[in-house]
């Protein structure tokens, strides 16, 4: 026997689609109408919107906008500054400057520079001012935390000196790349590990010390300061340089003083090498060997 309400429920089905069918044959060209206006409207609503948008741009809030892109731009440039001066270097701290008569119009002058940044290292220029000229310009450097002297030796002025400034020009600073040095004292401890001693001082036979090279470097020209001093004061400067100073080398250097000098009670001796500058090092040496794998 057949299910009727199968049979019920398929014709139901048939006649829904049949009126939809009917619906849209007699009023596609209506739908069609429609659904173009709708696009219609949608699109000149969007013309709308655009032209809205740039009259409102460009001529009801454009001084507006620059107002507050001003502001901006300022606010962002201060914050800029702030961020710079937060993360920039401090300026290097120097001393008075000390002037010593060494005789036939000649002086010696001298000052204490310190690099407070442990993280920066900076190259400048320098030379002392005083009433009847100035002195030839030099070349600087400060390691990282470093303090030390700079001097102009011997400097000839037919006018009686006593007092000179000192001034700095194209300074540079440079940041210490933590991805290649992470620890830099000790970086800088494995290379600069100059021991000295037995430093003398005597009017006739001038100023001996006893240098050790205590690296696993050489070096060409290393410069050492020499600071006479009475209790605390400094009272006579120089400076020596030897050519070449081989890792692990014990060498002995004389330094003669020109001119009338009074007493000294302590000689200071300050080694100085520029870490950061490639051409101060000596290529490592050594004896071409033979590989004993190629004798069989």
């Amino acid at each position: 026997m057949v299910d009727q309400s199968f049979l019920h429920e398929e014709e139901k089905e048939f006649k829904r689609f049949y009126s939809l069918s009917v619906f849209w044959v007699e009023n596609q060209v209506l739908l069609r109408k429609i659904g173009f206006g709708i696009f219609i409207a949608f699109d000149g609503f969007l013309l709308l919107f655009v032209f809205w948008t740039m009259i409102d741009s460009f001529a009801l809030s454009y001084d507006n906008e620059n107002r507050e892109v001003a502001q901006m731009v300022a606010y962002g440039q201060q914050d800029l500054r702030s961020y710079t001066i937060a993360n920039s270097a401090d300026p290097i701290l120097q001393e008075d400057v000390r002037v010593f008569p060494i005789g036939n119009s000649r002086y010696d002058f001298y000052s204490q520079l310190s690099n407070p940044n442990p993280d920066w290292w900076v190259e400048f220029k320098y030379q002392f001012l005083f009433d009847a000229g100035e002195t030839t310009p030099e070349n600087g450097f400060l390691l990282p935390g470093q303090e030390k002297p700079v001097i102009s030796l011997a400097v000839t002025s037919q006018v009686p000196v006593q007092v000179a400034e000192l001034k700095l020009a194209d300074i540079v600073w440079h940041r210490i790349n933590k991805k290649v040095i992470s620890d830099y004292a000790t970086w800088q401890d494995d290379r600069l590990r100059i021991e000295v001693s037995n430093a003398t001082f005597s009017k006739e036979s001038g100023t001996t010390f006893t240098v050790f090279n205590n690296t696993a470097f050489s070096y060409f020209d290393p410069v050492f300061y020499v600071l006479l001093k009475r209790g605390s004061s400094v009272v006579g400067v120089s400076r020596a340089t030897v050519a070449s100073l081989k890792a692990g080398e014990n060498q002995e250097i004389s330094l003669y003083w020109f001119g009338t000098l009074p007493s000294v009670g302590e000689v200071e001796v300050i080694p100085d090498i520029q870490l950061f500058n490639p051409d101060v090092y000596q290529r490592v040496e050594g004896e071409p060997s033979i590989d004993i794998r190629t004798l069989f």
